[in-house]
Order: C-alpha cells, then sequence, then structure tokens
C-alpha cells in the first residue's frame, strides 16, 4: 500500500482587482451572503487537499488568518501570508510558508475561481501526480490573433491547438519550488526568458523539469473579474442552491 500523497493548496487572494471597478478587492465581494474568497476555501476545504495557504493583501494577513481560521472554521488553513507586487512574487511567498511541511503536490489556485468542483480537483489531483505538472484548460471558441506592436494582425494560431488556462494548476513541490527559484534568478539577471510570467505553469514551462499536461476544465471555474461576471456568479449560485434543495426534498 502507497502512503497518501501530501497535498497542500496555495490560495491567492492578494490582488487588488482594478476590473472589478469597486473599493473592495473582488475576492472580498459578497456572493449568496460570503465572500468570494469564502466560497474558494470552502470549494478546497471539501477537497482532499491536507492544507491551505492563503496568500493575503498587505497587512491582511494576521486578520484574515483568524477570521477564516477561528471564525468560519476552516480547519485545514495552516497558514496566512502577505503577497508581493506581482502574482509570481504572491506564489512564491505561499510555497515558502509550506517549506517544512512535507509537501509532495501543491495547488496554486485564484480565490477569484471560487466554483471549482470536486471532480475538477480530483481530476487535477491525478494529473499532478501522474506527470508532475497539469493545468485545467478549455479549448478556445474564439479566432485568436496574433498583434503586432503596430496594431496588425500577425499572426493566426491554428484554434484546435489553443486553450485558455484556469487554476488549480498543480505541480510537485520540490519541482515548482526549483523553477521559481530559476525564474527568480532569471528575473534579477533580466535575462528574456523571465519575462513576466501571468500564470504558474508559464514557470515550469521556461525553467521547470515536467512537461505541463493539460486537463479539461469546466466553465463555471471562470474567474470572476467583472461586475457582469459577480452577477452570473450570483445566479448560478442560486440555480445550484435551488437544484440542491430540489435533489434533498425528493
Amino acid at each position: 500500500e502507497m502512503a497518501e500523497t501530501k497535498t497542500a493548496a496555495v490560495l491567492l487572494a492578494g490582488g487588488h482587482g482594478s476590473r472589478m471597478q469597486s473599493k473592495i478587492p473582488k475576492q472580498f465581494l459578497l456572493l449568496a451572503g460570503h465572500t468570494v474568497l469564502w466560497h474558494a476555501l470552502q470549494a478546497l476545504s471539501e477537497s482532499s487537499i491536507d492544507e491551505i495557504v492563503l496568500v493575503t493583501p498587505r497587512g491582511e494577513a494576521e486578520a484574515l488568518y483568524r477570521t477564516y481560521r477561528e471564525e468560519y472554521g476552516f480547519r485545514k488553513l495552516v497558514a496566512a501570508v502577505e503577497g508581493g507586487i506581482e502574482r509570481c512574487d504572491s506564489v512564491v511567498a505561499g510555497l515558502a510558508a509550506l517549506r517544512g511541511r512535507g509537501t509532495e503536490l501543491v495547488f496554486i489556485h485564484d480565490a477569484a475561481r471560487p466554483f471549482v468542483s470536486q471532480e475538477l480537483l480530483k481530476r487535477m489531483r491525478e494529473a499532478g501526480e501522474r506527470y508532475g505538472a497539469a493545468i485545467p484548460a478549455l479549448p478556445v471558441k474564439d479566432t485568436i490573433k496574433l498583434g503586432n506592436p503596430e496594431g496588425f494582425v500577425q499572426d493566426t494560431p491554428p484554434r484546435a491547438l489553443l486553450f485558455a488556462a484556469q487554476t488549480p494548476q498543480v505541480f510537485s513541490y520540490t519541482a515548482i519550488c526549483a523553477a521559481y527559484e530559476a525564474y527568480d534568478r532569471a528575473r534579477a539577471a533580466q535575462d528574456a526568458r523571465a519575462l513576466l510570467a501571468t500564470d504558474d505553469a508559464q514557470v515550469m514551462e521556461r525553467f521547470g523539469a515536467f512537461a505541463v499536461k493539460l486537463v479539461e476544465g469546466e466553465e463555471q471555474n471562470q474567474k470572476l473579474t467583472t461586475p457582469a461576471d459577480m452577477a452570473r456568479a450570483e445566479q448560478w449560485l442560486r440555480e445550484r442552491n435551488s437544484l440542491h434543495r430540489k435533489e434533498t426534498e425528493e
């Protein structure tokens, strides 16, 4: 009998979400009476993930840790740390908070994707264990154009090969830590390969040991970035809850 893989999640809630047009960062906006962050923690807590580290805005780590662990009872939450200027800095802070905890597989997830399903979390875990690096992704429906600096079309990549990446992105803990270390060195040396990475897979692709496996993502796992997204999310939650009530009544 093989020992269970020890898993942890780094939940990124340090962003300031300029597109949401609200004073409050989007992870703290309310959906059906709970914050977006609460819904994200709920989803991760229900999964087989062992521990969760929360990455928060500056100066809020202690208060958020207390609120979500003590008041809301998220017992899997083992630490909260402050994020950095860029997303990659926040990820590195989250990974560092897991040092020495025996994590073998790490899920890196955006709090702005609060509706990740248990099925997807299970798929991601299996792919992560098997390949060492995996991301959920959806085929793109639109034809994508690559623009040039002058504002004209430079190229049209074949749509069948294009995917929109989601999170949680799942990696061997030691491999993603090593990839981020190499990325940080390249950033310090102003190496062109270190141009700002917008997701973790990019760091693994350029500096890591594993090829990144594409896993089927899900529509409901889209990122909440605009007020319209929030309205849609409310609607989706209402539908899900009334469905759930029907099933319980039957």
